[in-house]
């Protein structure tokens, strides 16, 4: 994350909420999706145990979960359950967090159609409607649980967490240049200051001082970043002007070397249909805008240098 670009590795109300309010969302949103990380995409796995019930088999993922039992994991999963559950990566706030919705509850939900002709069920955790996206699938001896069966709905979920990470993102940075601007009259043109400096919306603070205005939102974020890595499936990168679609028609913000009068940014998915769909972008306004830019995300979004949203572009929210 350098100068005024980001690429690093996704409110009950938009106009109402708060920015502590914004970054808490953000904040809650991504804590959420490393635990829904556990769940990645694999190939099919083999050597799987068949269980009576399909409690039976919910049970025996949330104990071998729950004891970090890698041979169990194995016996539920198959041998190549660490594609499904990252050992190195997955941390004790992430399976204390499904834990906690399973003690909350847990129950088995009927699937509206049969996979493959075969009955399917999934597992639901929490109060919230929150299901396991690996079903479990009736066959000749039993319930075992059909993991290739749940890429296409790994990958949805994947791209919704994404794109609902990157509004807050975006909504995020509008809430960290009025803070800005407070502080030093002009709006910022970095994300990350220069050293010795506090000419971007991240500068490191002492024990006791302030935070940066970007302070928050960076601390869910690596500060030192390879090139071409994405945050959550996006890449960012502020705006200096708008164009004549925008309210108050088109205009620099930049005056006298300063960005005073405006700011915009522009959001793009890192691998388009992968870690995203939807291209975001917003402005001072604080109203966010998304359009599907198509396979050839990258090179249009890279084309896009000013705050322009036509009737192309629909406003949206988390």
């Amino acid at each position: 994350m350098t100068g005024n670009s980001i690429r690093v590795s996704t409110r009950h109300s938009i106009r109402t909420a708060t920015g502590s309010t914004r970054r808490a969302a953000l904040s809650h949103a991504l804590a959420a999706a490393a635990a829904i990380a556990m769940f990645a995409a694999a190939q099919p796995a083999a050597a799987q145990a068949v269980y009576p019930t399909p409690d039976d088999a919910a049970s025996a993922f949330a104990n071998a979960l729950a004891t970090n039992d890698h041979p169990a994991m194995e016996k539920v999963l198959g041998k190549n359950f660490g594609r499904y559950i990252p050992t190195t990566d997955i941390g004790e706030d992430d399976i204390y967090a499904f834990l906690g919705q399973w003690a909350k509850g847990h129950r088995i939900v009927d699937d509206p159609a049969p996979h493959a002709g075969r009955k399917s069920v999934h597992l639901e955790v929490g109060d919230g409607g929150w299901t396991l996206p690996i079903p479990i699938v009736q066959t000749a001896r039993g319930w075992q649980f059909n993991t290739p069966a749940a890429t296409d709905e790994m990958l949805t979920r994947r791209i919704g967490r994404n794109e609902r990470a990157a509004i807050l993102t975006s909504l995020a940075y509008v809430d960290a240049q009025n803070d800005y601007r407070k502080q030093m009259q002009h709006y910022a043109q970095k994300f990350i200051s220069s050293p010795g400096k506090q000419d971007g919306l991240y500068w490191p603070t002492a024990a006791g001082q302030p935070e940066s205005p970007l302070g928050p939102l960076a601390a869910t974020m690596p500060h030192q970043i390879a090139p071409g890595e994405a945050y959550y499936g996006y890449h960012y990168r502020i705006l200096t002007s708008q164009g004549g679609k925008a309210d108050g028609g088109a205009q620099n913000y930049v005056q006298d070397g300063v960005l005073s009068k405006g700011f915009g940014l522009v959001a793009w998915p890192a691998e388009y249909g992968k870690t995203g769909v939807m291209t975001f972008m917003v402005n001072q306004n604080g109203q966010v805008y998304q359009k599907d830019l198509g396979t050839q995300t990258p090179r249009a979004a890279s084309a896009i240098t000013t705050f322009n949203p036509d009737s192309s572009w629909q406003a949206t929210q988390p």
